[in-house]
């Protein structure tokens, strides 16, 4: 055990430096005037709380909220027949196929942005082969299907885990009772699957809620979220203060929807 503890001691050391001295700095920035900058005296203030009413704020919050909305609303709707099709397929073949949905994950997540965002032009690969013009740059349409390409495993795979190790007698027992597929959908799997769908929701709704890179390639800076805002306080605006308190807030979001997936999932199975 003491031989293990010494493994871990780089662990440790790269989480306090890339992970705990941040977090603290983004919070000492948050409530101070400090200025990384030109660090001198510094005094604790709440004068950032109240610029969080700045229109452009407000503006990110709606759209953060309303384009994460619809993407999670898409994730689930096409992750769940997914899932569900996964996790009571008897071919072979199934973990290959788990496998593959997973793969795209692991490609640069700018490089299938930019990948959309060709696509997207009115003049595209699509334009050439089949005649097909998308025109979808600085539209919000473009973000949602760009989300959803993005985030659907997130949905997919918790909703997967809970399905496959549902006890299928259960749903037997429901057949047998004289329930109907819809039925027996309704009142069995549904409701034993919430679990994975409350994971899959949070681990959908939050990167989408906090995404920058793909509203700013697929809107062309026309639609601002709140990771675009928190990025123009940090490198263009030098208002790292008010951009600290943001994220900091949405840290205690994460933090808040971590817990709501624990308490529907006490042993941890959906996250992945």
């Amino acid at each position: 055990m003491h031989r293990l503890k010494k493994l871990s001691l780089p662990y440790l050391i790269w989480m306090i430096v890339l992970v705990v001295a941040p977090s603290i700095l983004i919070l000492i920035l948050s409530f101070s005037d400090l200025d990384i900058y030109n660090l001198g005296s510094f005094k604790f203030s709440l004068e950032h709380v109240r610029e969080l009413n700045r229109p452009e704020i407000i503006v990110a919050v709606k759209n953060s909220i309303r384009l994460s909305f619809y993407a999670t609303l898409a994730c689930f709707v096409i992750g769940y027949p997914v899932a569900y099709y996964l996790a009571n397929m008897k071919s072979k073949n199934k973990t290959l196929l788990v496998t593959l949905l997973i793969v795209p994950v692991w490609s640069n997540m700018i490089l299938r942005i930019i990948a959309w965002e060709k696509l997207f032009y009115p003049k595209s690969i699509l334009n050439d082969v089949f005649n097909l013009s998308l025109d979808l740059i600085g539209k919000d349409i473009a973000i949602i299907i760009g989300m959803v390409s993005l985030y659907l495993p997130f949905m997919v795979l918790p909703i997967y885990s809970v399905l496959e190790k549902m006890d299928k007698s259960l749903i037997e027992a429901s057949k047998d009772l004289g329930a109907n597929g819809f039925v027996t959908f309704k009142r069995v799997i549904l409701p034993l699957s919430m679990s994975g769908v409350v994971s899959g929701t949070i681990m959908t709704l939050l990167p989408a809620m906090t995404a920058f890179a793909l509203p700013e390639r697929l809107s062309r800076g026309k639609t601002l979220l709140l990771g675009n805002i928190i990025e123009e306080y940090f490198v263009s605006s030098n208002k790292m203060n008010l951009g600290s308190l943001i994220s900091i807030m949405l840290m205690g979001v994460i933090v808040i929807m971590f817990v709501a997936i624990l308490k529907f999932d006490k042993e941890g199975e959906t996250l992945i």
